[in-house]
């Protein structure tokens, strides 16, 4: 059975001992991001910060959760000791059979809805990660939709975001990719704004399909269907009109202003 959300993977992880609990108190100014970084350079076990510090008890970070062949097995469900080549065989043989998604009427994403004055997004433990940053980055591990507003394509991508502040974030929008190639053609070229939605934390492989390359005209909600071999569940957003992942952890809805 695939996992139904983040936290199915995470304790999936652990029974394999691939992960670190920390309860030692972090900074989220760059010490969670250093030890992260330092759990991809000496191939640790995936680190899970149980204490940020500014935050009150049960904010967490999780890092580094697809950083080792193990680990994008377990998001397969696949042999944790299978083989990089068996992994890219079996990825190439699966996303030959796309999976629409289904769409459901409620989901955990759901629990808590905040809108207008109530949205601070320093209320999340966003780390600031390296030295040098203009800022946190609170948009990491996620996927980004997008409609193409000309056909049924519905994008998803992984573009990390920076919080400038309660309400605003930023982000490069480089042409070539899919998102920022929609919002230049297709709504900024007519002086409009483009919806978007931030699902953060959804199922794994919903994060393995957003990021994946897939060409121009796919939509990665039916190739993660293909990844897991079931539809994956959406569930409609509150304030534009986009389909996130039922079991995101947090999901972001906003526009891109042209």
């Amino acid at each position: 059975m695939p996992y139904r959300d983040f936290r199915e993977y995470v304790t999936a992880l652990e029974k394999e001992g691939e992960v670190q609990r920390i309860q030692q108190e972090v900074d989220w100014d760059m010490e969670a991001g250093a030890i992260t970084r330092r759990s991809y350079e000496i191939k640790a076990r995936a680190p899970f910060f149980q204490k940020i510090k500014d935050y009150p008890e049960g904010y967490r970070i999780f890092g580094a959760p697809l950083s080792s062949t193990k680990r994008i097995a377990l998001t397969m469900e696949m042999d944790p000791d299978s083989s990089f080549m068996e992994l890219s065989h079996e990825f190439r043989r699966r996303t030959r059979n796309p999976i629409k998604p289904i769409v459901v009427k409620d989901g955990p994403c759901k629990e808590n809805i905040q809108t207008g004055d109530d949205i601070n997004l320093f209320q999340f433990p966003a780390p600031m990660v390296h030295d040098g940053d203009g800022g946190r980055y609170i948009c990491t591990w996620h996927v980004d939709v997008n409609q193409d507003p000309d056909s049924d394509w519905v994008n998803w991508g992984m573009y990390r975001k920076m919080i400038h502040n309660k309400n605003t974030m930023g982000g490069i929008m480089l042409p070539f990719q899919h998102m920022p190639y929609i919002f230049f053609n297709k709504y900024e070229a007519k002086g409009k704004p483009m919806e978007f939605a931030t699902a953060i934390a959804p199922e794994p492989v919903v994060t393995f399909a957003g990021c994946t390359m897939f060409p121009a005209g796919v939509t990665e909600a039916d190739m993660a269907g293909a990844i897991r071999k079931e539809p994956v569940e959406l569930v409609k957003c509150e304030t534009v009109d986009l389909y996130v992942p039922a079991t995101s952890e947090i999901v972001f809805e906003g526009y891109v202003s042209p």
